[in-house]
């Protein structure tokens, strides 16, 4: 596999950059520029304040996960809007994991 530009994630210096990668032996190659600073700007204005962001990759088996990304003030106000929104998700996946009741099963007239 060649090698091709692009950005990624120090798990040592927990640092973003940007530069030529090896993708096949994840590893640079050559050299990178730190760019987190600006990164992480970038993403500030990405996901507006008070807002959820529904992302969907693809995982590398090629399945899709949902990802929420949360940006929300460290107040009172927009951590109670973020536990609303998180209680939500909850109910939703709570809706999804619960098997019916028997009562719940029957139809019209059948007891």
């Amino acid at each position: 596999m060649a090698n091709e530009f692009g950005i990624g994630l120090s798990p040592i210096t927990d640092k973003i950059y940007i530069g030529k990668q090896n993708k096949a032996k994840r590893m640079w190659v050559g050299e990178k520029k730190d760019i987190t600073d600006n990164f992480l700007d970038v993403m500030f204005q990405y996901l507006t304040l008070d807002e959820v962001r529904e992302i969907v990759t693809e995982t590398d088996n090629g399945k899709q996960a949902t990802h929420f990304f949360i940006h929300f003030k460290n107040d009172k106000k927009s951590l109670q809007n973020a536990i609303k929104f998180i209680e939500k998700e909850l109910k939703k996946v709570d809706g999804l994991n619960v098997k019916p009741k028997k009562e719940q099963m029957c139809g019209v007239g059948e007891k």
